[in-house]
């Protein structure tokens, strides 16, 4: 009994050194994955550049305004009125946000150059007045915030 009580210990002990060892394995073919600079990241450098326009940028936006955006979050954080793009093809939301708010913005930003958005339609509905734009050269892509000024006649 010794001899089976040995062997299953060395059959334990075997399989747990097998998956401690497929564990290690599969971490270190991720570690190099973890040593790129988030700058690097393929999509991070336009994504960064964005952050960084609308943190440098928000500010040119009057604090009595709405903002139209993919990124709603970003725009709360420094303190500015946001809400889902989709909203802007709301009629009845429209007229609400109009009657509410002094002003009325569309976020041109990281989304917008991504296949199959919505943003470009904005801009056949509306007439708009740029406010803040800034180009990320790599891309040759221009972010900006437009103020809404009115509808474009069909």
């Amino acid at each position: 009994m010794t001899n089976r009580k040995t062997a299953q210990k060395i059959a334990y002990a075997a399989v747990i050194i097998a998956m401690l060892a497929i564990l290690v394995y599969s971490f270190l073919l991720q570690v190099h994955e973890l040593a790129i600079k988030p700058s690097e990241i393929a999509q991070a450098g336009g994504a960064r550049f964005y952050e960084n326009f609308v943190y440098n940028s928000s500010s040119k936006i009057p604090n009595d305004c709405l903002v139209f955006s993919y990124d709603p979050t970003l725009f709360n954080t420094v303190g500015k009125a946001s809400v889902q793009y989709f909203y802007i093809y709301n009629q009845s939301f429209m007229s609400t946000a109009m009657a509410e708010y002094k002003c009325l913005v569309i976020d041109y930003g990281y989304w917008c150059g991504t296949p199959d958005n919505i943003c470009q339609q904005a801009f056949s509905e509306y007439k708009t007045s740029p406010i803040a734009t800034a180009t990320y050269l790599p891309d040759n892509f221009e972010y900006g915030f437009y103020r809404i000024t009115g509808y474009n006649s069909s």
